[in-house]
């Protein structure tokens, strides 16, 4: 008697288990579309020829190009999943003490993954997640900060040379309040996206901005930079190089903000909509509108 209990008892735990196991949310797998270096999977029809996927394909030749990197052939890995509750539900139990966001990058010693809900943003999310499978593909050891300001500015649509309305906004209104000037060792300082507020990211991206779409020696200075990462891990702060340059001036920064700003009516910038930072939910612009395309007025971003 005591024999049958003890095979009950472990019927029902092994029962049991396997029906956590079955309930335990997976990662979508019914599709798989392979588009050069990334393979896309979900567990809904997408079509190859869809401009989305098409888009963040050729973000790869963009990055390349910009940067002067050498393409690399390591797959990205990009789960979509058809919605919320089912995204949720799978980071929730995957990724528990992630934060509450609409998309991750996660690297592993053996893949590199994106996961992202399907639905009005996807397409900034995946923008800016899939830059960062391309960046890790290419350089090691890239910077928080740089590896953030490099996805900012290559979130937004291509062929607006990184602008970033939203961001403009940000900084603008933190700048205004009196919470905010520009510090570069601050952002090199920092060692966790939780660290970073929605101003310092977008404190990294005007630096990017700053070296990508003024002068070619910036750009070089940049591409010089990326290069040494992947040869030396232990390479010197970016900010020496911009010292030895003149380049970390707080105020040629906010002169550099201030100038994008006053141009945000340029026939390449287009609107573009909010999405949250890698940390926290973020907000449209300052005054809460949700501003696009309009100019900003000319600021007094003098020190």
């Amino acid at each position: 008697m005591l024999k049958r209990l003890l095979l009950l008892g472990i019927a029902i735990a092994w029962s049991g288990c396997a029906s956590m196991r079955a309930s335990r949310p997976e990662l979508p797998a019914r599709n798989s579309v392979r588009l050069d270096q990334l393979v896309i999977h979900s567990n809904f029809e997408l079509p190859k020829q869809q401009r989305l996927l098409e888009e963040v394909d050729a973000l790869r030749w963009d990055i390349v190009a910009k940067l002067g990197l050498t393409a690399s052939d390591e797959p990205i890995h990009v789960y979509l999943f058809e919605n919320a509750e089912q995204y949720k539900a799978f980071i929730h139990s995957r990724f528990p003490d992630f934060p509450d966001r609409r998309a991750f990058f996660v690297e592993s010693d053996t893949r590199l993954s994106v996961y992202a809900q399907w639905g009005d943003h996807v397409a900034v999310d995946l923008r800016h997640e899939v830059t960062h499978g391309y960046l890790h593909s290419m350089v090691q050891n890239l910077p928080l900060w740089l590896d953030e300001g490099l996805a900012e500015y290559f979130e937004v649509p291509r062929g607006t040379h990184g602008y970033h309305r939203i961001n403009l906004d940000d900084l603008a209104a933190q700048y205004q309040a009196g919470r905010w000037r520009p510090d570069i060792r601050r952002l090199e300082a920092l060692k966790s996206v939780s660290d970073m507020s929605r101003t310092e990211y977008a404190e990294a991206w005007a630096w990017v901005h700053l070296l990508l779409e003024t002068e070619p020696g910036r750009r070089d200075l940049l591409r010089g930079y990326l290069a040494g990462l992947r040869h030396d891990a232990a390479a010197e702060p970016l900010s020496n190089r911009l010292r030895q340059a003149n380049l970390d001036s707080p105020q040629l920064l906010l002169d550099h903000i201030r100038s994008v700003a006053t141009a945000g009516s340029q026939e390449n910038h287009e609107p573009q909509s909010a999405r949250p930072t890698t940390s926290e939910s973020r907000p449209l612009a300052p005054n809460g509108t949700g501003k696009t395309d309009e100019t900003i007025p000319p600021l007094d971003l003098s020190l």
